[in-house]
């Protein structure tokens, strides 16, 4: 981190080492394979018709200064989809017997709006230039050697979107990175309900990162579990969240001069995107700190409901403010200090989910106490009418948090409340419309952090073998089904009751009969 001088020198030997020892963590959790290369190839399919369309073309084939551009001309019409990235675009048209093709193009020009092109790096829209000189720059400055940095890392396995079906509305569970994305860094294709992620068009700006309801999504070097150590070095500390931006300025060199006035226990917490920050993260660094945390940078208006969250679960609990503006931070500076019984110290491994982590640090805080429900953004309170349920447990393949699981010893169905997303899949899933969901609501209460029996069942015996196979209130519901087509006919209504091995035995001795 190239620090600033004028804040090194209001620390110590001790607070600098802390910071030292904060980039060497970023370092020990990035990837040596984060920095990537594409070759750009000197290549551009145009879209459009028109006076500028043909100027711009003209201008490309005849300036003898332009070094020479692969052009291919396209018109609006014929444009189907385009996919890929800078360097590798695949774009699909209509040729002119009016089949579909694909060709690979390095960059893209349109001028004409069209509804599938998607604003990727590479592609260009005259609006977005003053002259077609400039657009033309830029199209020659991208070619060659194009290096980026991958900065999100992405772990489908609890992902809310990826290979989930919609549902019966068309809506998708899941897509809250692709919303928030401000470019095409993650962008969702609904017709395979997959992720799509662009390094190449990714801003790291780490807005993904803070909505992700599963931690799914997370930054290179300041993932869950590093964020953790990071945090971990602030015992005794109060964090200041100061972006790296900011950080290496003057104007921080004085506010934070001022404010270390007041308080020598500040201790700026250098991020480069602060705006990844959500309540997990917020938790872990209040946490492993044990002191209330400032934010001088401040965040993205997607993190006011989980800081708003926060310091009322913290006011409630300790009775104590959690997350101070830089503003307040400077007014109430005397007053902020390291709260013990806040303290946890807790390692996550790379295989939990934010909700296991959430829902382990939140249950240190609680304990056996009962602080009430509060409003929480991505968590959900579930209901059920367990006279109803049949156990068919199509909720638990439904869940991947793992919010519900069933004991199938005992044939109940649990549930623990804090690894619940309020995503809703289970209540859709659900063939007995049994369950409900209290949306952005999680009670303090020791329950919400264990597994609890929600729903149980009789076991089932075959009518033949006596061997468990279904629970008594799955066998009524087929007999329900099933028994008005089987007429009176006793073999086959005793099928219904037989396991699998025993029903193609009775079913063979009615067909000898």
């Amino acid at each position: 981190m190239e620090q600033h001088v004028g804040v090194l020198a209001l620390l110590s030997d001790e607070e600098r080492a802390i910071l030292h020892e904060y980039d060497e963590l970023t370092l020990d959790f990035t990837s040596l394979s984060k920095d990537g290369l594409v070759v750009v190839a000197p290549q551009c399919v145009v879209i459009g018709y028109g006076e500028l369309c043909d100027e711009f073309l003209a201008m490309c084939i005849n300036d003898e200064h332009t070094p020479k551009l692969e052009l291919l001309h396209l018109l609006p019409q014929d444009f189907v989809s385009l996919k890929g990235h800078l360097g590798a675009f695949e774009l699909t048209f209509k040729n002119a017997n009016g089949r579909v093709e694909s060709l690979s193009t390095a960059q893209v020009v349109s001028f004409s709006p069209l509804q599938n092109l998607r604003a990727f790096k590479g592609v260009h829209l005259p609006s977005n230039y003053s002259s077609a000189r400039e657009m033309l720059d830029s199209i020659l400055s991208l070619c060659g050697d194009y290096e980026y940095t991958r900065n999100i890392i992405f772990d489908p396995t609890h992902c809310q979107f990826q290979s989930r079906r919609p549902f019966a509305d068309g809506s998708s569970v899941c897509h809250a990175c692709a919303d928030i994305c401000p470019t095409l860094g993650i962008s969702s294709d609904k017709t395979l309900s997959i992720l799509e992620l662009s390094a190449i068009d990714c801003i790291a700006c780490g807005r993904c990162v803070s909505v992700c309801p599963t931690g799914s999504v997370q930054r290179e070097g300041d993932g869950l579990e590093a964020f953790s150590y990071k945090s971990r070095l602030y015992k005794g500390y109060i964090p200041l969240i100061v972006s790296k931006q900011a950080f290496n300025t003057d104007e921080f060199a004085q506010d934070f001069k001022a404010l270390r006035a007041q308080n020598a226990l500040f201790l700026p917490f250098v991020m480069p995107v602060p705006d990844m920050l959500n309540s997990t993260y917020l938790l872990t660094l209040l946490q492993e700190s044990g002191a209330p945390i400032a934010l001088y940078t401040p965040l993205g208006e997607h993190t006011h409901k989980d800081i708003e969250s926060i310091n009322g679960i913290y006011h409630r609990i300790f009775g104590k403010k959690a997350i101070y503006t830089y503003a307040d931070s400077i007014i109430c500076a005397g007053d902020i200090a390291p709260i013990a019984q806040t303290h946890y110290i807790y390692t996550p491994t790379s295989a939990e989910t934010s909700k296991d982590i959430f829902s382990e640090r939140m249950r240190f805080w609680v304990k056996q106490e009962d602080y009430g429900k509060v409003g929480i953004n991505g968590f959900g309170i579930l209901g059920i009418n367990a006279q109803k349920c049949t156990l068919c447990l199509s909720c638990v393949e439904a869940c991947n948090t793992q919010a519900l699981i069933s004991n199938q010893t005992r044939f109940e169905l649990l549930y623990k409340p804090s690894l619940c997303t309020d995503c809703g899949y289970c209540v859709a899933s659900c063939a007995e419309n049994v369950l409900s969901i209290e949306s952005s609501s999680l009670n303090l209460a020791q329950e919400s952090f264990e597994y609890t029996q929600i729903a149980q069942d009789e076991p089932f015996r075959c009518v033949e073998c006596d061997k468990i196979f279904a629970t008594r209130r799955s066998i009524e519901k087929i007999k329900q089904i099933l028994a008005p087509a089987f007429g009176k006919n006793p073999l086959k209504l005793k099928t219904l009751e037989c396991c699998a091995d025993c029903k193609v035995k009775v079913m063979f001795e009615e067909a000898r009969s």
